[in-house]
């Protein structure tokens, strides 16, 4: 009785855990919407995540400038390169990162990963 009590706690706790897991990327993802964290000289670039693929793929940008992902699918999806990484974005929601340095920045889908794109950041002039 003692085994099959502490087995169901266990089971109770994982499920807690994976909520609270989902909930907090729940809330990264919701903090990052509506903030505009561009420069005033810099200007933000949309990129659609639609039918299973970033559009546009590639994007180039001045440095100070940012880009903006916002998820068309239904499917969950992530944005996810060497120095910025999303969490789960929704259907409607986006994410926003102001790229500082120049240089290429390849990113994928974490959940799709078969989903790249890259960002091209030059100096400003």
């Amino acid at each position: 009785m003692l085994k099959q009590f502490s087995s169901e706690i266990k089971k109770v706790l994982t499920i807690l855990l994976a909520v609270l897991f989902v909930v907090s990327l729940t809330a990264v993802v919701t903090s990052t919407q509506g903030k505009d964290r561009v420069s005033s000289n810099g200007k933000i670039v949309d990129v659609a995540i639609q039918s299973f693929a970033f559009n546009p793929t590639i994007v180039k940008i001045s440095s100070g400038s940012a880009v903006r992902w916002t998820n068309m699918d239904s499917a969950d999806h992530t944005v996810d390169g060497a120095i910025f990484t999303s969490g789960i974005i929704s259907k409607g929601q986006n994410y926003k990162f102001q790229f500082t340095e120049p240089g290429v920045y390849n990113y994928e889908c974490s959940i799709h990963p078969n989903i790249k794109g890259t960002v091209t950041v030059v100096a400003k002039k």
